[in-house]
């Protein structure tokens, strides 16, 4: 996704704008519950489920936010992941699948990472509550500091 939480650096593709969703984990374990309790409403059929959408520029402001937290940053395209994950894949080289697949992310104006907005999602029948990146942030960092 871009942020390395161990150097605390950031790469932002493009201008750092395309929207995405994401379901946390606690949102995925939700929408397991949610499925089993509306069996009826959710058989044999695709549900949407999402926990936040939000932008690599909204979640870089997130992480700064956190005192004693200093971020680098760096600048890419999608356009030089994709070249150079065509080049690694050409080569016989690793590393090129994450990079073509990060670059599918980030392509700017293309929303292929965006599940659904709040309203067609299924959040309501499944109980998933949407996540603010302040939350998400913190949880990140209460595991990082467990882990150290």
């Amino acid at each position: 996704m871009g942020f390395d939480i161990s150097t605390n650096t950031a790469i932002i593709y493009d201008s750092g704008t395309e929207r995405f969703t994401g379901t946390t984990l606690e949102g995925i374990g939700q929408a397991a519950v949610g499925l089993l309790d509306h069996q009826e409403a959710t058989a044999n059929r695709f549900v949407k489920c999402r926990s936040i959408e939000t932008c690599q520029n909204e979640l870089l402001d997130a992480y700064q936010s956190v005192p004693g937290q200093p971020w680098t940053i760096l600048h890419n395209t999608t356009k030089a992941l994709i070249d150079s994950g065509r080049a690694k894949y050409e080569a016989g080289r690793s590393g090129w699948t994450l990079e073509l697949a990060v670059a599918q992310l980030f392509d700017e104006g293309e929303a292929r990472c965006l599940v659904a907005s709040k309203e067609d999602s299924n959040v309501g029948l499944l109980g998933i509550r949407e996540e603010t990146l302040q939350e998400i942030i913190a949880k990140v960092f209460e595991l990082r500091r467990r882990r150290t």
